[in-house]
């Protein structure tokens, strides 16, 4: 039998173990357990009150702790996620990659191999030494003046030019304006309801009706963006996306917005840049309008700062750049707009606020809405099917001006690129630390 009570009335001593499976009786069984587990805790709280005071108190101490805080890191998602290659830096910082700091290193490993340059040592003052440094001064600028005439010095001015092949000769046509506060013009528009679209339309004006929820959506975007327009939805057979990015590229579009709905909520949010793709489809889900938002500033008609945070991947900076290509390059700060686009887990959350400054050394941020989130669906290098072939023109330049002559050096189209980069799969998310963007 196990431990039991002794004759006077005195109780056993406390076991070091929580083992009480020995002990037959069912209630002492359970009063042993719970003094263990009571005792237990005391003394752990009397280890960590003395280890509080060692590491408070004593150098040694201080030490300790800063060596146990930095032993015991929490182990979360972010930071045990698995590798991936194409990381191209780390996240939410601004680190040199290791390539690059390889080439630094051995840039200024070499640099101090090198040899000192030789000083010439100070001569005396005198009428000869002046003499003398003015007859070498003369026989310098004699030789440079030899040498600026010598044909070798025209590679060096060739050089300054920028290379020719690193300019897309179309994209250079489409950014032609000089403006880098001017917004961006976006064409957004939504998805046809599955009951709309109809081969037997008698009338190629007609429209969709989208959902009262979209359209509320539809307006958020137009008071974020300043410079998009949104134009219904045409339900004429043959009015595809592809159709319609071809007719936004003709008319200086910078990027096309399609707004998916299902069960009268928007639900999907396909991005397209102009004039020469990518194409990226994403999920929309947890969208809350301004108007819900408690506390909620209202919207001004400056463009707002863009924040692009945690996109480390090679393909979260090309969604980086694509979100970049929705905002001007130069924002009107007078306006105190700032649009947050976070990435955490392959999820990115649209915040937009405004700077408060409340006092002299103090600012806060009133939220302005909308805010949704969007997930990654997936991204094709080129525009929609149906856009065709691009050959640089602009509906403005074929009403005013006479076609000019066929460029040799210059393609005639630009064919679209309908590759796929990226293709979400249910399978991808077996792994709740694999992280892509």
């Amino acid at each position: 039998m196990g431990a039991r009570a002794s004759g006077d009335g005195e109780e056993a001593p406390l076991r070091r173990t929580g083992n009480v499976s020995h002990i037959g009786n069912k209630h002492k069984r359970q009063d042993m357990y719970q003094k263990y587990k009571k005792e237990k805790a005391r003394l752990k709280l009397q280890r960590r009150l003395k280890t509080a005071k060692e590491e408070r108190t004593s150098t040694e101490g201080k030490l300790r702790r800063k060596e146990r805080l930095a032993k015991n890191q929490t182990r979360t998602i972010e930071n045990s996620r698995t590798y991936n290659p194409t990381v191209l830096n780390a996240p939410n910082t601004h680190e040199v990659p290791q390539w690059m700091q390889e080439e630094q290193a051995a840039e200024t490993s070499a640099a101090a191999a090198a040899p000192p340059p030789a000083h010439d040592e100070p001569e005396e003052d005198g009428d000869e030494d002046q003499d003398e440094d003015d007859e070498e001064e003369s026989d310098e600028e004699d030789e440079e003046d030899e040498e600026d005439e010598e044909p070798t010095e025209v590679p060096l001015e060739g050089a300054e030019e920028p290379a020719p092949d690193l300019v897309d000769p179309h994209q250079a046509k489409y950014d032609i304006d000089a403006d880098p506060t001017a917004p961006p013009s976006i064409l957004i528009t939504t998805s046809l309801p599955s009951n709309s679209t109809s081969p037997h339309l008698a009338s190629a004006n007609a429209r969709s009706h989208p959902a009262e929820l979209t359209r509320e959506f539809v307006k958020e975007l137009l008071s974020v963006f300043t410079g998009a327009e949104y134009r219904p939805r045409a339900k004429a057979k043959g009015a595809g996306l592809g159709k319609i990015c071809s007719w936004a590229r003709a008319r200086r579009y910078d990027a096309v917005i399609v707004i998916g709905e299902s069960n009268k909520k928007p639900c999907t949010l396909t991005l397209v840049q102009l004039p020469l793709g990518p194409t990226a489809l994403f999920r929309l889900t947890s969208i809350s309008y301004g108007k819900e938002i408690y506390g909620h500033a209202r919207s001004t008609g400056h463009s707002p700062e863009l924040i692009l945070n945690n996109f480390t991947t090679a393909l979260g900076h090309r969604v980086g750049r694509m979100l970049q290509h929705l905002f001007p390059k130069v924002p009107e700060l007078e306006g105190r707009q700032v649009v947050t686009a976070h990435n955490q887990r392959d999820y990115v959350f649209f915040r937009r606020h405004r700077y408060e400054f409340r006092s002299a050394d103090k600012a806060a941020l009133q939220e302005i809405g909308p805010r949704f989130t969007l997930k990654l669906v997936s991204m094709a290098s080129g525009l929609p099917k149906g856009a065709g072939a691009w050959n640089g023109r602009f509906v403005d330049d074929l009403e005013t001006d006479d076609a000019p002559p066929p460029d040799p050096d210059e393609p005639e189209h630009v064919a679209p690129d309908d590759g796929v980069e990226f293709k979400w799969k249910p399978k991808m998310s077996a792994s709740r630390r694999n992280f892509y963007l």
